[in-house]
């Protein structure tokens, strides 16, 4: 009972971070891949679960042995920069970032319906309402319960779609050849991308360190980066099964969609599919805005005391609110948006180089970590993990300057 209270107690950061990993643009590739190729992504899908794993479980860790966020200590321990080099790429690509959810969120509020001129300025209001007017606690709190919606939707649109599993097994046996096919590499790309964006890591440290967590709590947040990385790839994959019989839909279309969707399950699908779609934009919308702010506060140097961070995020929240309002206006004008979001979460695989090595090298050293550096086996997969998500990118640049 009382691990089970302290588990309630440290749940928040990695599993927050895990499912909002699964965003507008994140389901929008995940859709295309089973309307393109049916449930040959599973494979894949599983498999990235282990360097996800690995990537921000060394998050967690690090926030909670340093007792900093990710580009602080990158300040601190090496220059600030490489804490620029670090966090500006970040918040650079995150504007795209900004595009994809609330293009999610229109589109999935539309599926009900609601009309873009409404959703979108609801949005970017209760958006900027949590931000300045929240702590912390509250905050996850809410996006706690917007997780549990997303997931609710998605599991339920599975059993009333029921997947074909002779078929879901066939294709996790396929040849290895067939992986290397160019347009289905790029596609893998685009889920690798997907699945460990830049700003999950400036999250989970920032996160575990607002939250007050230190190092009792590494067992307890190396169990919830476990089951959000295995929740959130379970759901990735549930999104692929729900889209395999949607070959030529329109993923941003709300008609398009409601409409390839009904006839699967009745209506039931198409609203669970919108409202989880509108959700995990909304939930990505807060967290990626707070692992921005927090990144660029402390690669700058914009200090404050632990468990202040959040009140730091509100003060300088404004300039992130003038970056968000054009993303927001952006979906009300430019419809075709698919290929822009596959294309970020290529992008993103090399946003991601710097402050993964970063976190990497600190995560390794023991002078900054003391006994909870990473250990020489644990080391060894962190980096065989991110050379791997390297080279899926790598195999996708033809296709990506096509």
């Amino acid at each position: 009972m009382r691990r089970l209270r302290t588990f309630l107690f440290v749940l928040g950061p990695a599993w927050i971070v895990m499912i909002a990993d699964v965003d507008a643009p994140s389901i929008i590739t995940a859709g295309e891949s089973g309307a393109q190729f049916g449930y040959q992504m599973a494979l894949v899908l599983l498999l990235l679960i282990v360097p996800l794993f690995f990537i921000q479980e060394t998050s967690g860790r690090v926030g909670l042995a340093t007792g900093k966020g990710l580009a602080a200590v990158i300040r601190d321990s090496y220059s600030k920069d490489l804490a620029a080099v670090a966090a500006l790429p970040m918040f650079l690509t995150d504007f795209l970032g900004y595009v994809g959810e609330y293009t999610g969120i229109a589109v999935g509020l539309g599926v009900l319906g609601i009309s873009p001129l409404i959703s979108i300025p609801i949005a970017f209001v209760l958006h900027a309402t949590l931000v300045f007017t929240g702590s912390y606690r509250k905050t996850e709190r809410i996006l706690l319960a917007i997780s549990g919606v997303l997931l609710f939707s998605y599991v339920l649109d599975v059993f009333l779609v029921k997947p074909n599993m002779g078929y879901l097994m066939q294709a996790i046996a396929m040849p290895f050849h067939s992986y290397l096919q160019p347009s289905f590499a790029f596609m893998v790309a685009a889920n690798v991308g997907a699945v460990i964006m830049p700003w999950m890591l400036f999250y989970q440290t920032g996160a575990v360190v607002e939250k007050g967590l230190d190092t009792s709590h590494v067992r307890f947040e190396r169990f919830e980066t476990l089951l959000g990385a295995v929740v959130s790839e379970l759901l990735m994959i549930a999104i692929v099964v729900v889209a395999t019989p949607m070959d030529g839909v329109d993923f941003l279309s709300p008609s398009s969609l409601g409409q390839a969707l009904r006839p699967l399950a009745g209506g039931y699908a198409a609203i669970l599919f919108a409202v989880g779609l509108a959700s995990a934009g909304f939930l990505a919308l807060v967290t990626i805005s707070l692992a921005s702010t927090w990144g660029i506060a402390e690669a700058f140097g914009w200090r404050a005391k632990i468990g202040e961070r959040f009140a730091l995020a509100r003060n300088f929240y404004l300039a992130y609110l003038i970056e968000t309002l054009p993303a927001a206006l952006i979906p009300l004008f430019f419809k075709d948006l698919v290929k822009l979001m596959l294309d970020l979460m290529v992008i993103f695989v090399f946003v991601l180089v710097a402050p993964a090595v970063l976190q990497g090298l600190i995560g390794s050293n023991p002078c900054l970590m003391g006994q909870y550096a990473l250990g020489r086996w644990w080391k060894a997969v962190y980096w065989i993990m991110l050379a791997l998500v390297v080279l899926a990118g790598l195999l996708a640049v033809p296709t990506l300057l096509s």
